[in-house]
């Protein structure tokens, strides 16, 4: 089974056509190089070596708009190719124009008409840089999903202890994982305290597991009543620390002493109560 390539931005279809069209103002030029005196096949070679320049600044500039478009977050080029190119085919054309007028308004005026027209084919380059997804709306979004999937396997845990049909026990669960997900809420507004709280996650979570496993193993067993009471114990133990943990952070991130025991004594009350 292959695997399929990634496709690199190329210029778009319309361009290629477009510059093609273009080439047929070369051949006036051709006739002027072959068929002029000397004076005048210099100034041919002079507006043909113009006129490629022109050409490839705007492929090259059309080049890099279709791979800014097609990226999330790009960088604007600092050199706009298109409209510089744009600008050098509306001078050729001022320039060829003067030959055939006393003034140089008209001439002036067929080199912007040549720059606009230019412009309107072949379009203005990417003037702006194009971010992504905001600094602080990935980070929400990044932190959401870490708590999300920490939820995720408390509830697994929160169930297996409900598949006993220990109301009890249920409650404490449940009480537990609704205080844990509101300290983990709380603090991880602040990210440098969201990440130095990830090993005690971890290590919550499996303790937790560890917990309902011995609790699940000793269920059907002469000592249930032993398994029971010391896992309410353990339930306590681990909330307890985790709530040590979070205060420990919030000091450690300089939070003030007050706000993390608001934190605290909210997720106490959202215990009794679900409790």
């Amino acid at each position: 089974m292959t695997r399929p390539s990634r496709q690199q931005p190329q210029s778009p279809g319309p361009l290629e056509s477009g510059i093609g069209i273009l080439m047929l103002a070369v051949f006036p030029l051709l006739l002027l190089l072959f068929q002029g005196p000397p004076a005048t096949a210099f100034t041919a070679v002079l507006m043909l070596s113009l006129f490629a320049v022109a050409v490839r600044l705007i492929h090259r500039g059309a080049t890099i708009a279709a791979a800014y478009d097609a990226a999330e977050s790009a960088k604007a080029p600092r050199l706009p190719r298109k409209m510089i190119g744009s600008a050098l085919l509306g001078l050729l054309v001022m320039i060829l124009a003067g030959h055939h007028f006393v003034s140089l308004v008209m001439p002036f005026g067929l080199g912007v008409l040549g720059f606009g027209l230019g412009v309107a084919a072949f379009g203005r380059d990417p003037l702006t840089d194009k971010e992504g997804a905001p600094g602080e709306e990935l980070r929400q979004l990044r932190t959401q999903e870490t708590l999300d999937r920490i939820d995720a396997a408390i509830t697994v845990a929160v169930a297996d202890v409900a598949a006993l049909g220990d109301a009890e026990l249920s409650r404490r669960a449940e009480a537990l994982q609704c205080g844990v997900m509101g300290l983990l809420h709380a603090i991880s507004q602040d990210p440098l305290a969201a990440r130095r709280l990830r090993k005690p996650v971890a290590r919550f979570l499996d303790l937790l597991g560890k917990e309902n496993a011995r609790l699940i193993d000793a269920w059907n067993t002469d000592d249930r009543l032993r398994a029971r009471r010391r896992y309410l114990g353990r339930l306590t133990a681990l909330g307890e620390a985790f709530e040590d943990r979070l205060r420990k952070a919030g000091a450690e991130q300089g939070r003030d002493a007050y706000d993390v025991e608001a934190d605290l004594l909210w997720n106490r009350m959202v215990d009794k109560q679900v409790a």
